[in-house]
């Protein structure tokens, strides 16, 4: 099992920017096995089954915005 560091120094993979994306237009997928690496990288935080984007998911969505991730 890698550790939250390791996890979070891998960067930013494509699906989970997807599901960020769509997490922040109020759709989640159909597996909420999609959550956890979101949660692992401080993303997303689950409130009372909620997901919730995070500070730094919020500045991840705003560079992704700004085409920093293409």
């Amino acid at each position: 099992m890698k550790s939250r560091v390791d996890v979070i120094l891998e960067g930013v993979k494509p699906v989970e920017l997807e599901y960020l994306k769509a997490l922040d237009a109020g759709r989640s997928p159909a597996e909420q096995s999609f959550l956890r690496p979101l949660e692992d990288k401080g993303w997303v935080e689950t409130v009372g089954g909620t997901p919730l984007i995070t500070l730094t998911g919020r500045t991840l969505l705003d560079g992704a915005g700004s085409h920093a991730f293409r």
